[in-house]
């Protein structure tokens, strides 16, 4: 008698086998105009955001450099310094160093009046030791306070402005979610340190209105400058490079993405047993 022929079950092992490589890499849908549209567009939207912020660096690396934050001028013929012997006529003031154009009347050899302008600038001595007084050069700690702050709220907005465009580049290239939503997180605090900074200017340019007649006289007109309008600038285009990098972070479901991008918003186990 013939035996039966036993029959070959597929074994457990295999199946999960495929199973895993199946939830491992999702499969390609055929997508419709507007995933396709989608999909096109925001690698590019992200590209022109990072061009934008990089702009922003330009003009915040032009506006710490330059002395336009803040313009004084003094009509008819200026204010006279007691500590510099000559008539006030002008002055611009930046994060590092104060500039002023003074008026020098001298009388010539053949007794006729002479009138010489310097331009002279100065840095802000954020360090000040105790000769300073003996040389007329009055100390106010809540100025030297505020000018520490922006110039330490500066510093900080340049690093934090570097980290977060290496992880703007690293997200055009691998479109992880996590990877967006890290570079909106450090472009938000890029912004949040530029408005420390112009607000603890603002408050820079009241107290020296109020307590410092020296550096703002009652008699002049101040107005802010480009340097300063830049910085505020910006602090706008830094918000809305977040608020895009966040919006485009959603994670998306894998039959409204391509393969590619589909495998990058998978989780990832970096600890195998």
């Amino acid at each position: 008698m013939e035996q039966p022929k036993e029959q070959r079950t597929p074994s457990k092992k295999s199946g999960s086998k495929r199973s895993t490589k199946s939830r491992a890499r999702p499969q390609r849908h055929k997508l419709s105009y507007k995933t396709r549209a989608a999909t096109w567009l925001e690698p590019r939207i992200l590209m022109i955001t990072t061009g934008v912020t990089l702009l922003g660096v330009l003009f915040q690396v032009i506006a710490i450099a330059t002395e336009s934050w803040l313009i004084m001028n003094v009509h008819g013929e200026g204010v006279y310094r007691n500590s510099s012997g000559k008539f006030l006529l002008e002055a611009y003031t930046g994060l590092w160093r104060l500039c002023r154009v003074e008026l020098e009347k001298k009388v010539d050899q053949a007794g006729k009046e002479v009138e010489i302008v310097h331009e002279t600038c100065e840095r802000h001595n954020l360090f000040p030791k105790g000769d300073d007084k003996n040389e007329g050069q009055p100390i106010d700690s809540h100025h030297l306070d505020y000018t520490r702050t922006a110039i330490a709220f500066t510093l900080m907005a340049l690093f934090i402005m570097a980290i977060g465009h290496c992880f703007a580049f690293y997200a055009l290239r691998r479109p992880r979610y996590i990877i967006k939503r890290l570079a909106a997180l450090l472009h938000f605090m890029t912004a949040a340190c530029l408005l420390v900074l112009n607000e603890v200017f603002i408050k820079t340019v009241d107290h020296e209105k109020k307590s410092m007649p020296d550096r703002i006289p009652l008699e002049s007109v101040t107005r802010y400058g480009y340097s300063f309008i830049l910085s505020w600038i910006v602090f706008v285009l830094f918000i809305l490079a977040g608020l895009i990098f966040l919006f485009m972070s959603h994670k998306k479901k894998p039959e409204y993405t391509d393969g590619n991008e589909a495998i990058e918003d998978e989780p990832v186990e970096i600890f195998r047993r």
